[in-house]
């Protein structure tokens, strides 16, 4: 740890895991599409993307973000599927619960799971003034075929109450292609017809103006709300004197497409990309200096959020310089 990250509140976003919250292209994306299938009157779609690209976390952050064209808020429940031994609808209806923090019993059936989780996103409706909501299924590649029909009852029960709710499933997409390889016979054609209508691809970052908007962030957010920006906390001399992290985006992005090349990568994840970013900030700059900075650091800086663990070994800096 540098000598400025010990000057730095140990509750810093950036010494935090998971603490730096940002806006990706790629999330705004995802609304927009959300919207267009609220607006349109999908049932259901599903969502791919790669391993560590910002899914979960886009899908977390999406409370209060979806709205009908008159400007209401749709209410929107997350739900993770998780891998068992026992793969069940019960284990789907007693999934949705948990994560909607429902008081539950061991021995509940999944009648009465069912029955709770829905009056649960009909009084969220109520309260809304809606008729409808969203209900984002990740991970849904732990899945099997016969589960879908947990999801199935959610929508026929609602649609008794004249109420409705659309069910997007967001997952890995070679698992989840796999996964739905399984269902193309007439036996899933209900359950493909309700969900399986409307596809999209999540990525992470994928062009250099995609990544200097990431890193202008770090340039204007401050913590605490008044106080330095996150560079500048752990910068102070460097942003004093008129260095933006943002500068660095030609540099950081080329080098990157030489590892994303070699590896095979088509986007950034956004975990790496904020890893490499958090690591810059708080440690590699302030130890190694700003003035100028050498490929070699910033492709160190790259290495040690393992994205290329599979192809490549990170050595260390002081081995490099």
């Amino acid at each position: 740890m540098s000598a400025a990250s010990m000057k730095v509140p140990s509750e810093h976003p950036l010494l935090q895991p998971k603490g730096v919250r940002l806006e990706a292209p790629a999330f705004q994306r995802l609304v927009d599409t959300l919207t267009e299938w609220l607006w349109s009157g999908t049932t259901g779609g599903f969502i791919v993307g790669a391993p560590r690209i910002g899914k979960s976390w886009a899908a977390r952050s999406l409370t209060d973000q979806l709205k009908l064209r008159d400007g209401r808020a749709v209410p929107v429940f997350y739900m993770s599927i998780v891998d068992r031994d026992t793969k069940t609808i019960a284990e789907v209806c007693r999934r949705a619960c948990i994560d909607q923090e429902l008081p539950i019993t061991a021995r509940a059936t999944a009648d009465r799971l069912s029955e709770q989780f829905l009056t649960h996103v009909c009084d969220a409706q109520v309260e809304a003034g809606v008729r409808t909501a969203v209900l984002v299924v990740d991970e849904f590649d732990h899945l099997i075929p016969r589960q879908f029909n947990a999801f199935a009852e959610f929508f026929n029960r609602l649609d008794q109450l004249h109420r409705t709710i659309i069910t997007v499933f967001i997952g890995n997409k070679a698992e989840a292609l796999a996964l739905l390889e399984q269902m193309t016979g007439d036996e899933y054609r209900r359950i493909r017809g309700r969900f399986f209508k409307r596809f999209t691809e999540y990525y992470g970052i994928r062009n250099r103006e995609e990544l200097t908007a990431l890193m202008r962030q770090y340039d204007a957010l401050r913590y605490p709300k008044h106080g330095p920006t996150y560079c500048a906390a752990f910068l102070p001399q460097a942003v004093d004197a008129g260095w933006r992290l943002a500068g660095l985006s030609k540099d950081l992005w080329r080098l990157y497409a030489e590892i994303a090349k070699d590896c095979d990568l088509d986007s950034w994840g956004l975990e790496y990309v904020v890893g490499t970013l958090n690591v810059l900030v708080t440690d590699l700059l302030p130890q190694y200096g700003w003035q100028t900075v050498e490929d070699e650091l910033l492709r160190e800086a790259i290495l040690l959020t393992h994205v290329a663990d599979d192809f490549v070994t990170a050595h260390s800096v002081k081995e490099i310089r």
